[in-house]
């Protein structure tokens, strides 16, 4: 009788196992949103005909992991056995989605002026809270739209960092610059050049700037427009926008996209060279020229004749 019954546990045993982890063969997402208690969340899963054993339910309540679970949304994929789902909610495995901001983006095409306006607050700006240019290309995980306003917060913080550190690594010889102003110019170069060209045109920007010519960066002036098609006209050149650097000499008022970290490390460390012109050849190559003469027969060789 003693054997019989060791061997009745045993199986027992065996098949409770079994059980735990046999995929169940169910597709299904749920939710744990904020206030929902244990037993809400078990009742759940029952309803999609997922019964987790009492033993794994205590498990919770036993490591105070009850008071802790993780909100969000969870996914249940086919091949996953009640031992997966546990692991899923216990560690709080949520579904993550990606926010991207692309490298040369616009602040306004990301977030929505009310998670901007609420940024602004926290640091008890009132009016002058441009953050333009502020904001670091990456990719950014997050379950829950109220996550957006940390995302706006982490982004830039991480740009922060990218420009104090080429700020302390510029060039000598621009040691006047601020680091506003290097900004500007890494969001220029962002929309100006691709990465094998960044530093030599940002020798021509600066090469300009001392000249005190104006930069003449059809980005910036498209930056300024109220409305803008895709196609830059004569007319467009005579915007009195602030951004029209074919009007006002010296940089405009503040940064025109969102630079990435090496257009930042290529405003605070140009190219030295004569260069004040170039023209596109092509998307990423562009012919330098030392004087206006030799630029026209680049402009009338590469532009005019397409």
């Amino acid at each position: 009788m003693k054997y019989l019954f060791s061997l009745i546990f045993s199986l027992n045993i065996i098949f409770y196992i079994f059980l735990i982890f046999k995929p169940l063969n169910i597709e299904s997402d749920f939710s744990i949103n904020k206030g929902d208690t244990l037993n809400e969340i078990f009742t759940i899963l029952e309803e999609k005909n997922i019964y987790l054993p009492k033993a794994i339910k205590l498990i919770f309540n036993v490591s105070g992991k009850h008071k802790k679970i993780y909100l969000g949304k969870y996914k249940i994929n086919n091949n996953e056995s009640l031992a997966d789902i546990f692991k899923k909610i216990y560690f709080g495995k949520i579904i993550l989605k990606k926010f991207i901001v692309p490298e040369g983006s616009k602040i306004g095409d990301l977030f929505s002026k009310e998670i901007i306006k609420s940024y602004c607050q926290t640091l008890n700006f009132q009016n002058d809270c441009e953050l333009e240019g502020y904001i670091k290309p990456d990719i950014y995980f997050y379950d829950r739209q109220s996550e957006l306003l940390s995302i706006l917060r982490n982004s830039i913080e991480k740009q922060t960092i990218d420009l104090n550190n080429s700020w302390k690594e510029r060039n000598d010889k621009l040691n006047k610059f601020s680091k506003k102003e290097i900004l500007i110019i890494a969001s220029i170069l962002e929309k100006e050049s691709c990465a094998n060209e960044r530093e030599k045109i940002s020798g021509v920007i600066h090469n300009r700037l001392k000249k005190n010519m104006l930069l003449q960066m059809d980005s910036t002036t498209i930056y300024g427009l109220q409305d803008f098609n895709g196609n830059l006209k004569k007319k467009d050149l005579r915007d009195s926008s602030l951004y029209n650097t074919y009007m006002y000499k010296g940089l405009p008022p503040g940064p025109i996209s969102n630079p990435s970290k090496n257009s930042i490390l290529a405003a605070a460390q140009p190219e030295e060279h004569n260069y004040l012109y170039f023209v596109a050849k092509d998307k990423c190559s562009h012919e330098f020229s030392t004087n206006y003469e030799d630029h026209l027969k680049a402009v009338k060789k590469y532009q005019l004749n397409k």
